[in-house]
């Protein structure tokens, strides 16, 4: 017997300047029931496969219409998927859902915390003839520009296939990264946000692990960069890094999405955020890491009356400890508190970007990763108070230390 699923899809669609932006969120309401032989991971059939990734695409299809996102729209979509080996299944079935539309995709070995096979995560700009879309590299990558901005995004880089080991895989996987920028006239240096994707993050690799291998190659990769030195404001505080979120995997590789910046405007700022409760993650101490995460809390950026947030993935720490070990509910508020105090206004004020009204209400999407699947619905309770109705994906991953049960990230857009 099969039931056919229900597709959740919710989104927000707010102003940049001349861009107009969706985020949305879709997965099953419930997962399929499957009979029968003919199976290939988690119970599926190709067929019954192919019929969720339609019925998803459609859902999809049907939201981008009706909010006008049908000509001269950049998608950058995220799979989150409970068996990586159908990538490509989902790839080729969503070219032809979107043959018009340039894409920058990835995909996650990561399986939705709803218990569904997959989960979509997607991002449309458009603006009709004040914005200009191309893909340089048609499924992996997007450059958009529109008021003097060019914007460049990259999906599923990984690496090639000789490098072994986890310090290895991820260097080739930036170096790749790299090249990609500087193909497509982008620095290293503007880089504004990443997501990295490493498999079995908090496991042993000979002497120490996996997440901090991952962290060495980082520092090496930055090693002499500077990041964002055209667009920082006067008196700019700290170290400056981009945005990021270092996440586990279901698999044992590697895999990086990225997105930069590039413009002349005078007007435009990019600040990395810091939280007043916080250590910044690149002075933690060497008991966390040898070589500390190499990011910011987040990334602000402003051009004329529009503000954009990037908030990293963020955990319950204050100061550089973790707090409430083993209580997912007080662990997620305590998150969304530290949240809510990187993207206040008088953090932003204390960090050169002024003018602005931020808080939890204006999050457009967030994505929350749960490590012990039977601690969802805890998690949730708290997100689906502290967020409302903003689209939420849930998916199950580890995070970067064994104590730590839940991790979240998002989007703030306001304007003045």
């Amino acid at each position: 017997m099969r039931k056919i699923a229900e597709y959740r899809v919710s989104y927000s669609v707010v102003l940049f300047g001349a861009s107009r932006q969706l985020f949305l969120v879709a997965e099953p309401e419930e997962n399929y029931l499957c009979s029968g032989d003919d199976t290939q991971g988690h119970g599926q059939t190709v067929a019954d496969w192919s019929r969720q990734i339609c019925s998803l695409l459609e859902s999809c299809q049907t939201v981008l219409r009706q909010e006008h996102f049908d000509n001269n729209t950049a998608i950058i979509g995220q799979f989150f998927l409970a068996d990586i080996g159908k990538k490509e299944l989902v790839r080729q079935i969503f070219s032809e859902f979107f043959p018009k539309h340039s894409c920058a995709l990835t995909f996650i070995p990561q399986a939705p915390a709803s218990g569904a096979v997959l989960g979509l995560e997607l991002w449309a700009i458009g603006g009709g003839t004040s914005v200009t879309v191309k893909s340089p590299q048609p499924g992996f990558s997007v450059i958009i520009e529109f008021d003097d901005l060019r914007w460049f995004f990259i999906g599923d880089v990984r690496p090639d296939s000789f490098p072994v080991g986890a310090y290895s895989r991820s260097l080739d996987a930036f170096q790749r990264l790299g090249r990609q920028l500087e193909q497509n006239r982008f620095r290293t240096g503007q880089i504004v946000r990443t997501w990295i994707y490493q498999g079995h993050l908090v496991l042993p690799e000979g002497k120490t692990q996996r997440y901090k291998e991952l962290n060495r190659a980082r520092t090496d990769f930055f090693n002499g960069v500077e990041f964002l030195k055209d667009y920082l404001p006067l008196g700019s505080l700290g170290g400056v890094y981009p945005a990021s979120t270092g996440i586990g995997a279901d698999d044992v590789d590697v895999v990086i999405g990225a997105i930069a910046i590039s413009t002349c405007r005078k007007d435009f700022v990019a600040v990395p955020l810091e939280n007043p409760n916080q250590t910044s993650a690149f002075d933690y101490g060497a008991v966390y890491s040898p070589q500390s995460p190499k990011f910011s809390r987040a990334m602000a950026m402003t051009a004329g009356n529009s503000c954009l947030i990037f908030i990293s993935g963020t955990a319950s720490i204050t100061e550089s400890e973790s707090r409430f070990p083993e209580d997912p509910k007080k662990q997620t508020e305590q998150t969304l508190d530290n949240i809510a105090a990187l993207i206040d206004g008088k953090n932003l004020e204390k960090h050169g970007i002024s003018g602005f009204v931020s808080d939890l209400n204006h999050l457009q999407v967030a994505r929350v990763y749960v490590k012990r699947p039977n601690e969802l619905a805890i998690i949730k309770r708290v997100c689906d108070k502290r967020l409302g109705n903003i689209p939420i994906l849930y998916t199950i991953a580890d995070v970067c230390r064994p104590e730590l049960l839940v991790e979240i990230e998002g989007f703030v857009v306001v304007n003045r």
